[in-house]
């Protein structure tokens, strides 16, 4: 008589990728939140004509300008750790190299993104509204706790890996919730809301900034804690979907892993690490570029935001000509022309107006590839599936973050004391580069070898 797990065909691809059986992963997170119960329609007016719909992208906006705004700064964060100005009021940091502070937004951003496949299901199983609340809890409570850090190891757990997992539960509900409500629109709609991620880049930089040298770095945190509270929690409470459960019986539905063995998720899976890998780089490192080229913080700041405004412009205006230029053609384009920008503009700039065109060039492409991603996914696998390939597709994006900031913090490193960027370059660059060719396979898989085909 076979066993259990004899009978389940996810169990080979689980047991061969080492990670927990699905009926495992279900029990553990029914005993958490309870069983799972079939959906059905809430009676709310169809898609595209509820005017809470709008509500829902509102909300969702301001929780990426929150979220990312947050975590795209941390090059403001980055250059104040590693001035002299911070040794009187954290003199733990004395001495720290580069790679060490990197490691912190590195911990946040890897964390974002690693958990997506649980997050994903969490808030599947327990609600939007509840994931959400529960992350601004996450998010508020990491950051105002890092502002009382006595050591380097408390800002690598409350601004790193608290700050992540926090993020982690939240911006899923939040690009996953429009859907729901629109249809001919959605593509517009996950655009905008995308868009707050460029927009609280280009907000919180500055401000973060000015609020660093007006009240110190610990209260900043702690006033950035509050708005992740209050901002994050209060938008949360208002996400919902247009189905509701229904008590009596549970539905059985196990996380698919049989996607991971599938060209198209193995192809993205390889676009998204590699380009993971030196995405963050320049919103890590172009502050301090910046100053290392005798500019002042002011001015580091200012083109941080510059960076995220330009991201900002990508995510919004590339939504509109996807659809004509193709989804997958355009994430190609992204990723080529933003690898090549790291290449070739980043190495050269050495005065501000250099520096301004990298990260508007830059901004607009990275960003656009990541506004475009949720709808070469819906293509490809439809909305059915389109939250649990999402999270398991950005966890790759984790892996990349995980490894790509502090080896380019340490190749930086390594250089001093005459401290030369010319590694990060290559790095960087090389990586942004080569993803593009794994967007170009998935096109030459999906035409059947025909790539020039609109798609």
């Amino acid at each position: 008589m076979k066993s259990e797990k004899d009978c389940d065909p996810e169990a080979p691809i689980e047991e061969e990728m080492g990670i927990p059986s699905s009926a495992a992963t279900e029990r553990n997170l029914e005993a958490f939140i309870g069983p799972d119960l079939p959906e059905v329609d809430d009676g709310s007016p169809p898609m595209d004509k509820s005017w809470y719909g709008y509500v829902i992208v509102v909300c969702s906006f301001i929780i990426y300008f929150i979220v990312f705004g947050t975590e795209h700064t941390f090059g403001v964060y980055q250059e104040f750790y590693t001035s002299p100005a911070a040794e009187p009021i954290m003199p733990f940091l004395k001495g720290t190299s580069s790679q060490n502070i990197a490691m912190i937004g590195t911990l946040a951003t890897t964390f974002t993104y690693l958990l997506g496949a649980f997050s994903g299901r969490f808030a599947d199983r327990a609600g939007y509204r509840i994931s959400a609340v529960l992350g601004a809890f996450f998010m508020g409570a990491g950051l105002i706790a890092a502002s009382f850090a006595k050591s380097l190891a408390a800002l690598y757990i409350c601004q790193g890996v608290v700050l992540g997992i926090g993020s982690s539960l939240v911006y899923l509900p939040a690009i996953s919730c429009p859907a729901h409500w629109f249809e001919r629109y959605r593509s517009i709609a996950i655009g905008i809301v995308v868009c707050g991620s460029g927009l609280g880049g280009l907000v919180l930089g500055p401000l973060t900034e000015h609020l660093i040298a007006s009240v110190g770095v610990r209260w900043t945190l702690r006033i950035q804690g509050l708005l992740c509270l209050i901002g994050i929690g209060g938008s949360g409470m208002m996400l919902k979907t247009r189905v509701k459960k229904v008590h009596g019986q549970n539905k059985k539905a196990p996380m698919d892993f049989t996607i991971c063995k599938e060209v198209p998720f193995i192809a993205l899976t390889f676009a998204n690490f590699l380009t993971s890998l030196g995405y963050m780089i320049p919103f890590f490192f172009l502050s301090t570029f910046a100053v290392f080229h005798h500019q002042t913080a002011a001015t580091g700041a200012m083109l941080i935001g510059i960076l995220n405004g330009a991201s900002l412009v990508g995510r919004l205006s590339l939504s509109f000509i996807t659809d004509r230029v193709g989804r997958i053609n355009m994430l190609f384009i992204c990723a080529l022309v933003s690898g090549l920008s790291i290449l070739c503009i980043w190495p050269v700039a050495t005065t501000v107006k250099v520096i301004t065109i990298f990260a508007v060039v830059y901004g607009f492409t990275c960003g656009g590839y990541f506004s475009v991603i949720p709808s070469v996914i819906a293509d490809i696998y439809g909305l059915d599936r389109l939250t649990t390939v999402t999270g398991l597709l950005y966890g790759s994006i984790g892996f990349g973050y995980l490894i790509g900031s502090p080896v380019s913090a340490w190749l930086l490193d390594i250089t001093k004391p005459d401290t030369n960027y010319i590694y990060v370059f290559i790095f960087s660059g090389t990586t942004m580069t080569l993803s593009s060719f794994a967007v170009f396979y998935l096109k030459y898989w999906r035409t059947n070898g025909r790539w020039w085909i609109h798609g």
